[in-house]
């Protein structure tokens, strides 16, 4: 009896030196992390969407494009398989007739975006300023990377302007182009509906 009362605390005293000094595998470590929130980031109009520049990015048709809310208005980047043109049309009414349009490209190693508006369910679609509005773009900037065209600009949410249409935080009704060429006279090669979303 004697024996077994020994061997039992000789055991118990091992099993307590070797726990005490076991080293801890970080990967058994089961208390869970906290993900690292993303660190916003200035936004910058030099035809390049980085991580943290802009608030929401969704796929419209094949445009991907990226939006920020400051202050009365929208920072807007787009990304399109194309080096010819991209547009989208906010709040078509009848097919395109309504639309107030952003036709971008990069042409010469120099980005545009032009402000149009469609006057008929298809078209034409002249520059605001050819119809008594005004060119409501700012801060236009694009590259062409890897077979993409990627452009950056700043517009008001409400413009004020009668060839445009006012933007709204939440769901605005848009159609989508893709051009094969820059030249923003030439048809498009493909298009769409969507929904663009203001945060």
């Amino acid at each position: 009896m004697m024996k077994l009362k020994s061997l039992v605390f000789t055991l118990a005293a091992v099993t307590l030196l070797t726990g005490c000094g076991a080293k801890v595998n970080p990967s058994q470590n089961t208390a869970p992390q906290s993900a690292v929130p993303q660190v916003a980031k200035a936004w910058n109009s030099d035809g390049v969407i980085s991580d943290g520049e802009y608030k929401t990015k969704k796929m419209i048709g094949e445009i991907e494009v990226s939006t920020k809310v400051e202050g009365d208005s929208v920072l807007v980047g787009m990304k399109a398989r194309t080096t010819g043109w991209m547009s989208l049309g906010i709040d078509p009414e009848d097919k395109m007739k309504g639309a107030d349009i952003w036709m971008a490209f990069v042409k010469d190693g120099k980005a545009e975006v032009i402000d149009m508006y469609s006057t008929g369910p298809m078209g034409p679609h002249p520059a605001d300023e050819k119809q008594g509005g005004k060119g409501d773009i700012t801060m236009v900037s694009g590259t062409l990377q890897d077979g993409n065209t990627i452009i950056e600009f700043k517009r008001k949410l409400d413009t004020s302007d009668s060839k445009d249409k006012p933007l709204k935080i939440g769901e605005n009704k848009v159609m989508w182009g893709v051009g094969d060429s820059n030249d923003p006279s030439m048809k498009h090669s493909r298009r769409g509906y969507g929904t663009l979303e203001l945060k």
